[in-house]
């Protein structure tokens, strides 16, 4: 009797089954099913994608940051090597004389303001200080003894060493840069740049995320949150943390975990995104062992991912359940199509720019082009009217003559306009041999009227040479640099260039007699909207260089005095 009831309950739920309505349900709560854990499976991915997008973005921003402050530190190191081996240094040093030191004292005060240093410093070989650039100040060093100092001991001992730490006096924290100074009498002081971020972490408060420097213990050591400083990225242990702690130069900080990192909002790559970050992180690990680290928030880009591949995935499950798989695959097509056309509209963007600052340089020399056009025009209206009076007269050769006259005309005209169409249109950026001959003639086609109104001359040497380029690029680099020359110099001024070659490189020199450019734009002389002019937008020098990288070479700016002095390095030409 058991087996024939279970019997009649298999046949009654299978028969259940068939019933139409009840197979409809079944279906229905299947593909609910599947839509669910398709959505949580596609919202996962998309996740991770849009975590994984944004981390790349991230590589490249913080390696350009890292790049920016080892830039900064490496030009304050270069000091350091160079005043260390200075002979006014090592005088001071083994003389002592009041002369010496207040000779020294100057000059630490004048490059310190030129360099935008905190301070430079002397001292001698019991860490005594004997010169320093703010020894006119109410906080001065002299007289102060550092030779507690780590990097005073190391520097002494190795020949180097650098520390960051807050000022014993002034308490605001930096980089202590020491070189040890060494003279005829053995190893005599110690030479001490300190550099202040406060101008970094203001400019890294600019843009958007996080940015900070952590020392190889994790301590954060300058931030665009100054709350942040001398937090740190991992928990310390008790040991670790007293160790740190007793050290001088955090000033005795508690190294509390900062925030973010203790309450796990902090990730670095999709493998550990969950609901719960915020923040994605990328590193930079620079020579010394520190690291530039950028967060960026990840919520607004983790939806907008969520939203996107819902909504395709309904479509999908619309058309049909097989089509999921298909769907997952055109998803990652999709991304990567979007990561193609951003590409190419950034070149193409680059290349727009490009085009208008020709147009604007154009709009620039049109008045001269004009008056080197109707000069031909006025000469072939009256050569016209003399060949017509002279055919009327039969005097035939001496018509030809005229009219040989206003083909020479002609020819001179087309070749103005030529140039304007050809310097105004895009070029097809293929790199082919190029004689600087052509280039030039072009530049003196454009810029001879505004060259002959400012009564300036253009003396050009080497122009023989032939490089690897674009004649039209090449060009619109030179008209930048001639144009900025002409605003620079008053009546009557010389531009020099000069092309010379050395094996497979030939580097051109111009140079004009100008004032100069600026010390205090020297620094930020390729940077965007940087510009000592008036009405200048500072695209100039920035278009010209990247111009000159595409090609290949280089563009530099070379201060000799007061002059302003543009070198270009570019593949000579087999």
């Amino acid at each position: 009797m058991r087996i024939f009831a279970y019997a009649l309950r298999i046949m009654s739920i299978d028969l259940l089954i068939n019933t139409p309505r009840i197979r409809w349900l079944l279906l229905g709560m299947a593909l609910a099913a599947l839509a669910v854990a398709a959505t949580a499976l596609v919202d996962r991915f998309a996740e991770r994608r849009a975590v994984e997008i944004e981390r790349a973005r991230l590589i490249g921003v913080v390696q350009l940051a890292a790049s920016g402050y080892q830039r900064q530190v490496d030009k304050f190191q270069l000091v350091a090597i160079t005043l260390s081996a200075d002979p006014d240094v090592g005088n001071l040093l083994d003389r002592r004389t009041a002369q010496d030191a207040g000779r020294l004292n100057r000059r630490l005060a004048d490059l310190t303001a030129a360099l935008d240093a905190s301070v430079i410093y002397l001292l001698d070989d019991r860490g005594l200080t004997i010169a320093s650039s703010n020894w006119r100040q109410a906080d001065s060093f002299l007289g102060e003894n550092y030779g507690f100092r780590t990097y005073f001991t190391q520097a002494m001992t190795n020949g180097q060493w650098e520390q960051f730490a807050l000022g014993t006096r002034s308490r605001i924290p930096g980089l202590f840069v020491a070189r040890r100074v060494q003279t005829g009498s053995g190893k005599r002081g110690v030479i001490v740049v300190k550099i202040r971020f406060d101008r970094l972490e203001a400019e890294w408060a600019k843009s958007p995320g996080l940015a900070f420097v952590a020392s190889p213990q994790g301590v954060i050591l300058a931030s665009s949150q100054p709350a942040w400083r001398f937090e740190t990225i991992g928990k310390l242990g008790q040991a670790e943390r007293q160790r740190l702690t007793a050290q001088v130069e955090y000033g005795g900080a508690p190294l509390r975990q900062n925030a973010l990192f203790a309450g796990g909002s902090v990730i670095q790559s999709s493998a550990a995104y969950s609901r719960s970050a915020r923040y994605i992180r990328a590193i930079e690990t620079l020579p010394n062992g520190w690291s530039v680290n950028l967060l960026a928030p990840i919520e607004m880009a983790a939806a907008n991912a969520r939203s996107s591949a819902r909504l395709m995935l309904a479509l999908a499950l619309a058309a049909a359940a097989a089509l999921i798989a298909a769907y997952v695959l055109r998803a990652r097509a999709i991304v990567a199509q979007q990561q193609r056309e951003s590409e190419l509209r950034l070149a193409e963007l680059k290349e727009r720019l490009e085009q208008a600052n020709k147009l604007s340089t154009l709009g620039q020399i049109a008045a001269g082009v004009g008056h080197e056009i109707n000069q031909p025009l006025t000469a072939i209206g009256i050569r016209a009217q003399t060949a017509r009076r002279l055919i009327g007269k039969n005097r035939f050769g001496d018509a030809e003559v005229a009219l040989q006259d206003i083909a020479a005309l002609t020819a001179r005209a087309g070749a103005i306009t030529g140039e304007l169409v050809r310097f105004s249109r895009r070029g097809d950026r293929r790199l082919s041999k190029v004689l600087l001959t052509d280039v030039f003639a072009g530049v003196e086609l454009l810029l001879g009227e505004r060259i002959r109104s400012k009564a300036a001359s253009l003396v050009i040497n080497g122009a023989a040479e032939r490089v690897i380029g674009e004649q039209g690029r090449l060009e619109q680099v030179f008209v930048n640099l001639i144009q900025n020359a002409l605003d620079a110099m008053d009546q009557g001024g010389e531009i020099r260039i000069a092309a010379t070659r050395a094996e497979a490189v030939v580097t051109i020199c111009v140079r004009d007699t100008g004032p100069g450019v600026p010390a205090a734009v020297r620094d930020r002389l390729f940077q965007p909207f940087n510009s000592s002019k008036d009405a200048g937008l500072g695209l100039g020098l920035v278009i010209s260089r990247d111009i000159m990288t595409d090609l290949g070479g280089e563009l530099l700016f070379i201060a000799e005095g007061k002059a302003a002095c543009f070198t270009l390095t570019l593949r000579a030409a087999p």
